[in-house]
């Protein structure tokens, strides 16, 4: 694929949310989720092959790697969650609160497993591979994390708008450079995979259940076990791009070892 394809996609993808944004700006935030679906059900466009596609993202040539990877996104979405914890406990910004409440549309569940897989397909799935063919490792991770956190940005200027943090900005700044990163590790996990959706898509899916739970959601602004600023304690706050970067460098040093 051209490497304009590639960028083309991410384009699409992020203008049509983006849209979609605008015009659900008054309705749920479980409808404003459902962009989510977005970036897999697009890219259904741009692949030549759609049966070798879809091979490709359910792994029928990479079963036992899968399944592997798969149990490391679970074990990975702990590490990365309690050790913003740690961090943020360690460091004054947090402490434990009530009991913590996930958000509905994060409670373990089909259609959530699938929002997360609709991302995951997109951007991991097609939009990877078609930067890798072009671009180092490194490079194709931090274009697709620079779409994916482009991704997000419109429905974070809405919720910051609507429901008023402390720092609105540095939200969605934090949020948006949290997905940069956070590129790194689903992005290791897709390719050590051969593209195949399952790994990556179960740690999305876990840490969408997991991250509110603790640290609460940085897209409503509610606490978790643990309370604080949002901006500053949340996996997709400063607390999480702190706790993913030294992850994601050793990701990125070892792909490019293995590939190189």
């Amino acid at each position: 694929m051209a490497v304009h394809t590639c960028l083309l996609f991410a384009s699409v993808v992020d203008i049509v949310t983006s849209l979609w944004v605008y015009f659900a700006r008054d309705m749920s935030f479980s409808t404003l989720a459902k962009a989510m679906y977005f970036p897999g059900v697009l890219s259904l466009a741009f692949v030549d092959d759609i049966g070798a596609f879809l091979r490709q993202i359910i792994g029928t040539q990479a079963v036992f790697t899968c399944v592997v990877y798969s149990g490391a996104a679970v074990a990975l979405t702990y590490l990365l969650v309690y050790g913003c914890v740690g961090l943020g406990v360690g460091l004054g910004w947090t402490a434990k609160s009530q009991p913590a409440s996930i958000p509905a549309q994060n409670h373990i569940s089909i259609t959530g497993f699938l929002r997360a897989a609709g991302e995951e397909i997109g951007w991991r799935c097609y939009l990877l591979p078609c930067l890798m063919s072009h671009f180092t490792p490194q490079m194709a991770l931090l274009i697709s994390g620079i779409a994916w956190g482009l991704f997000h940005v419109a429905v974070m200027i809405l919720l910051t708008k609507k429901l008023k943090p402390e720092h609105p900005v540095r939200t969605t700044v934090v949020q948006c450079l949290s997905c940069v990163i956070s590129a790194y590790p689903h992005g290791w996990l897709a390719i050590k995979a051969r593209y195949s959706f399952w790994p990556s898509t179960l740690l999305h899916f876990w840490w969408n259940r997991l991250n509110p739970q603790v640290l609460g959601s940085i897209y409503t602004n509610t606490p978790g076990t643990y309370c604080g600023p949002q901006w500053k304690i949340n996996g997709e706050g400063l607390s999480g791009c702190v706790v993913m970067l030294p992850i994601a460098l050793l990701m990125s040093l070892e792909l490019n070892h293995a590939l190189y």
